[in-house]
């Protein structure tokens, strides 16, 4: 065997990318506007729902007691100036 061949992995590149991958993350690696053009050109719109559309599905799919509890509910309500009758 060959003295370097048993120093150095086969593939050094790919034994450096393994390292970097689990050793570091993306923003140890990449810079701010590299992460940002990759997101932009990676993740279609389709796949983030902006908070305001989790919003308007969750009002105009369910009532606010199949979302919260009535003991939030009654914590809002008092809250907000609303008095039990």
């Amino acid at each position: 065997m060959d003295f370097v061949t048993d120093l150095l992995p086969a593939n050094p590149l790919d034994t450096a990318i393994e390292w970097i991958k689990g050793n570091l993350s993306p923003d140890d690696v990449f810079d701010e506007d590299q992460l940002a053009a990759h997101a932009r050109s990676n993740i279609e719109i389709d796949d983030v729902y902006s908070e305001r559309n989790i919003l308007d599905y969750v009002t105009g799919t369910f009532n606010p007691g199949d979302v919260f509890s009535p003991r939030q509910l009654a914590a809002w309500a008092e809250e907000n100036g609303f008095v039990k009758e």
